[in-house]
């Protein structure tokens, strides 16, 4: 049995043993046998923590799993046995740290993607209505599992399953149809809300291939889906509070208290940043149909013409927080520098509505300042410091929909 040394920033801001290991491929590697990568970590402070990792060199379904912090001993019960009506072995690495698992009896526990412990049963449900080669695209643990499947007649699609109905992605799909914006189509997948499948379409996405002329038409799309009338079934008109979107304000005060906690040293600066976009963003009541997750790699392309995909976040919200999104996307990776102002453009160009862009650019900045930690990056510190401070750079910019904008 190993004991694993601890990185004291991951448990102080987790609350919990083992953290730092679950993000390091070393110690992952380490406890399971085989070389592996950390791929995606979920932590919910003094409850749990789970992260998604991939055999090396591998993106079939059988080579991804996850390795979890459990310390109920009647949630490890459970999870055993919801692993075996599947066929499937959990692995307990019964880590005994007394400096760390103390009085917690915290355990290591590890599995392939069938026994994730709130998915698994959806997963092997959608297996049972899929044949053929199947090829992990994602894999978000006790949340979603994101395939391309390719069936025996050779014609791939693209089959997401969740922890939670997927309903709400396909009702947004309807309406982007409705107003003939460009997606893909969505249905269920062997009768049940959990799985959606799609046409796999396209050569690859906007963050792979930059291309300014679809940036531009993206944004022509994303003011023609701002001005859309969204409407219930019956025909009446949809009020505020139906398929609403998460609360910008309530998302930013979430991950600021990570941050904090991450990066003690960067406390007076996220409070400025809480402070300042409460004001300037706080009082937007004004809802449209937005697409929640804005950013060049949800725009698929083929030749010239795209698709915009992942509306799982779709619904009514402040059109700053698509504007915001798809410029903080490519503010943050020096790649997409050159989609911003197109974007921009083809959103002017077709009537979109001029918004506090410097003020959503730092929200969007911000809200995501957590995603390096979370891809397990080995550099996240630096990573999200620098997010940080070109958050605080987009307070002072005019808006760039205004015609004097840089």
């Amino acid at each position: 049995m190993t004991v694993l040394s601890i990185d004291s920033v991951d448990a102080n801001y987790a609350n919990l043993p083992y953290v730092g290991q679950l993000r390091s491929a070393t110690a992952l590697s380490r406890h399971l046998g085989f070389p592996v990568r950390p791929r995606r970590i979920r932590v919910k402070p003094g409850q749990s923590a789970i992260v998604a990792w991939q055999r090396e060199g591998s993106g079939h379904l059988g080579e991804w799993g996850f390795t979890a912090v459990m310390t109920s001993p009647d949630k490890l019960t459970n999870a055993q046995r919801r692993a075996a009506r599947h066929g499937q072995e959990l692995t307990v690495h019964e880590a005994t740290d007394p400096r760390s698992a103390g009085a917690t009896g915290a355990v290591l526990v590890s599995g392939g993607v069938l026994a994730d412990p709130r998915i698994g049963k959806q997963i092997a449900r959608t297996l049972d209505h899929l044949g053929g080669d199947l090829e992990v695209v994602g894999y978000n643990p006790a949340r979603r599992l994101l395939l391309k499947h390719t069936p025996v007649d050779g014609v791939p699609e693209f089959v997401r399953i969740g922890a939670e109905s997927q309903r709400h992605l396909a009702e947004a799909a309807e309406r982007w149809q409705r107003v003939r914006l460009p997606n893909l189509p969505v249905e269920f997948v062997g009768g049940r809300d959990t799985a959606t499948r799609s046409p796999w379409w396209g050569t690859g996405d906007l963050h792979e291939y930059p291309d300014p002329n679809v940036a531009e038409e993206v944004g022509v799309i994303v003011a023609e889906l701002h001005r859309s009338a969204v409407a219930k079934s019956d025909g009446a008109p949809a009020q505020a509070d139906e398929r609403s979107v998460d609360d910008p304000i309530g998302q930013l005060e979430t991950v600021s208290r990570s941050l904090v906690r991450l990066l003690p040293d960067r406390e007076t600066d996220v409070a400025e940043l809480l402070v300042e976009l409460s004001r300037r963003i706080g009082a937007s009541r004004d809802l449209r149909e937005i697409h929640g997750d804005l950013s060049p790699d949800q725009v698929l392309l083929a030749n010239s013409e795209c698709r915009i995909i992942d509306l799982d976040r779709s619904g009514l919200g402040p059109i700053g927080m698509d504007l915001g999104r798809w410029v903080a996307a490519c503010r943050v990776d020096s790649g997409l520098h050159g989609l911003e102002r197109p974007f921009i453009d083809g959103y002017r160009s077709a009537g979109g509505e001029e918004t506090d862009l410097g003020a959503w650019t730092a929200w969007a900045m911000l809200v995501a300042a957590l995603e390096p930690w979370r891809r397990c990056s080995v550099t996240w510190m630096d990573e999200t410091t620098q997010i940080i401070e070109a958050a605080l750079g987009s307070l002072d910019e005019n808006a760039p929909t205004q015609q004097d904008a840089p």
